[in-house]
């Protein structure tokens, strides 16, 4: 049977994230996602650019992992609108946390997210307040 993507697909997929837990999520990207966050310009600092994602761990690793450790309870991303043509997918979310400092994280996500034929994500491009971002480092 032939993968469809829909809104309830990934209404399932993104369950848990909006709890803080962002397991399901990664296990439905590609081993070898290529995430694009913000722009093509490469920004240690705000996240932003191609990362060199050798596959999914690499994203846990370089984004995931170093936005979290600068928050008290996890990022709980919080879909607010879904639309899907053909194999893509395009989800407003709203992030809500508290930083490791007490300040609120509250910022606002676009996923263009684009499926293969087994229903795994190939390529996430990310559109983000990567100011807000490079500020949670700088402050945390």
């Amino acid at each position: 049977m032939t993968f469809k993507l829909t809104p309830d697909f990934i209404s399932n997929l993104l369950k848990e994230a909006a709890v803080g837990n962002p397991g399901p999520l990664i296990e439905a990207l590609d081993p070898d996602v290529r995430w694009r966050i913000g722009s093509e310009i490469q920004d240690d600092v705000a996240k932003t650019g191609f990362y060199p994602f050798k596959n999914r761990a690499s994203w846990v690793e370089q984004v995931l992992g170093p936005l979290q450790s600068k928050l008290k309870d996890g990022l709980k991303l919080i879909p607010l609108a879904i639309d899907v043509i053909d194999s893509k997918a395009y989800v407003e979310f709203k992030g809500e946390a508290t930083q490791n400092n007490g300040k609120p994280y509250n910022n606002n996500y676009i996923w263009v997210m684009i499926f293969d034929e087994h229903g795994h994500a190939t390529e996430i491009r990310e559109y983000l307040d990567t100011g807000l971002v490079a500020k949670v480092f700088a402050e945390n």
